[in-house]
């Protein structure tokens, strides 16, 4: 056993460290994102992004948590915490369609339409009848028709 791993143990049998709590305890990660994931759907992004931030998404690697805060990050501005969160995704399995239509979306909003274009080639890639993919591309083409 490793040094940290024996002085993590060793705190936590002390008491020093809470043995549950929103990053350790399933349960209670899972309804937090499905709490951001509610605030997303009320449009309440910035609430969304503090509720989804305390899953610890890059401590865990909860590609779920990842997905909504990277969403939400773009909507309230955040494009750095945005892309940290994509690029996480791009390590994991994922639905890569879903991925890269968010990511283009992202790109979209920031106004780098050239990369939101990209993607959203990639995105039709993996899922060339995805209604949701059609629709960024048909606002991207009206956003950016000389594209």
């Amino acid at each position: 056993m490793g040094v940290a791993r024996c002085l993590a143990l060793g705190l936590l049998l002390a008491g020093c460290v809470p043995a549950t709590g929103p990053a350790t305890d399933p349960a209670t990660a899972a309804a937090t994102v499905s709490q951001g994931y509610t605030l997303i759907g009320q449009k309440d992004y910035a609430k969304a992004k503090t509720t989804l931030q305390s899953a610890q998404p890059f401590r865990t690697g909860d590609r779920r948590a990842l997905m909504g805060l990277a969403v939400a990050s773009d909507m309230t501005g955040d494009f750095r915490t945005a892309d940290r969160a994509y690029k996480e995704l791009l390590l994991r399995e994922t639905d890569r369609a879903m991925l890269f239509n968010n990511m283009a979306y992202s790109y979209m909003l920031r106004g780098d339409y050239a990369r939101a274009s990209a993607y959203l080639a990639e995105a039709r890639r993996h899922d060339a009848a995805n209604v949701t993919i059609a629709n960024n591309a048909a606002m991207l083409e009206r956003v950016a028709p000389l594209q």
